[in-house]
């Protein structure tokens, strides 16, 4: 035998002490050939200086497998997502590099539940990009994180699919294929690593009861009651404080409490909030704020298995809010009211006591 095969021979049984000393060539060109896979760079250049010669001498060298060629990713696109503002809406933006240069972005408004309410597109730099979050943070207090474009696409389009009619100026599926034209993903609210939900079910009811510290949260400044959605709860409060039938401070107080608790779940719906609620969540952990993350994620886990559990954190928004707006009222009125000559029975009651009502005479 050759020179070239015993040199060959020697390799592949210093790389693979398996290969029998009388292996014939075509089983030690073989085992050379498997051993490159894994070989590091200085060996497989030897392997390949040996199988050269082995073909040389007629040996039949197997072919080496072909290398799959890298997928062609073609241009980047990246998403930005806001948190949930008070009527429901947040922003989705879609960036994807054109071929010519430049940035092609995609603006989605979301609401929660009723869907796409906005769309629209720009072309722009990535310096326009920059200062238009920044815009956004500095001006309206809208804060923008970064996004898995994939499942902020699925959001995107499950968003379309919830429109109650079709509505072309909102057709994201026609634009979409200017993103991409991959399948969307299953949609599913956006989750972070930085922040889990709550587990245990002891947690995730010890966050629920201190729920009220979001209040001081940014991302919720405007999810106070809005008093359009309000005032039929503010009219039975007015009713109860000026009520013909002067009632005791005790049942005054029980009738407000009973009003209060069906204006939570009224302005605060339950499967609206949980949604919203993890939307933000993403917000606050993206944000360096993970335990604001986690409340948030409580909250929402337990509106999803409890729809009619008491969460503190609404509770804290309508009382406040509709305290507020009850106040700016009854200062309107009064000043409408100043120097009436008849006067309502609650005036009455506030004239002779402001601390409790007149007593009824038999």
């Amino acid at each position: 035998m050759s020179d070239a095969f015993d040199a060959a021979r020697d390799l592949a049984r210093r790389l693979d002490p398996t290969v029998a000393p009388d292996a014939a060539p075509a089983d030690v060109a073989a085992a050379l050939a498997r051993a490159a896979d894994t070989a590091e760079r200085a060996t497989r250049k030897e392997i390949r200086r040996a199988l050269y010669r082995l073909a040389q001498t007629g040996v039949a060298v197997p072919a080496a497998p072909a290398v799959a060629a890298a997928p062609v990713l073609g241009p980047s696109i990246e998403a930005w997502v806001s948190g949930v503002d008070g009527r429901g809406d947040r922003l989705v933006w879609l960036v994807r590099e054109q071929a010519a240069g430049g940035l092609l972005l995609v603006a989605a408004d979301l609401n929660e539940p009723a869907g796409l309410r906005d769309l629209r597109t720009f072309d722009v730099t990535r310096k326009q990009l920059r200062g238009m979050r920044e815009r956004f943070q500095t001006e309206g207090g809208l804060r923008f994180v970064a996004a898995d474009w994939r499942v902020a696409d699925a959001l995107v389009v499950e968003a379309q699919d919830r429109l109650a009619e079709v509505d072309r100026r909102l057709d994201y599926r026609r634009l979409r294929p200017r993103l991409t034209t991959l399948p969307p993903v299953t949609p599913a609210e956006l989750t972070s690593s930085r922040a889990a939900a709550p587990t245990n079910d002891d947690d995730r009811a010890a966050l629920v009861a201190g729920s009220a510290t979001l209040l001081g949260e940014p991302e919720l400044r405007t999810w106070w009651p809005r008093p359009e959605l309000a005032a039929e709860f503010l009219v039975e409060m007015r009713q109860v404080r000026d009520s013909p039938l002067v009632l005791p401070p005790a049942q005054q107080e029980e009738r407000l409490r009973e009003i209060l608790a069906r204006a939570s779940q009224a302005l605060y719906p339950p499967a609206a909030m949980a949604r919203r609620l993890e939307a933000t969540a993403y917000v606050f952990a993206e944000t360096g704020r993970p335990d604001a993350a986690r409340v948030a994620l409580a909250v929402a886990a337990t509106l999803r298995a409890r729809p009619d559990a008491p969460v503190p954190l609404f509770q804290a928004f309508t009382h406040q809010g509709l305290g507020s707006h009850l106040a700016s009222l009854e200062g309107a009125r009064q000043k409408e009211r100043a120097g009436a000559l008849v006067l309502t029975p609650g005036e009455v009651a506030r004239a002779e006591s402001p601390s409790r009502p007149p007593r009824s005479r038999a």
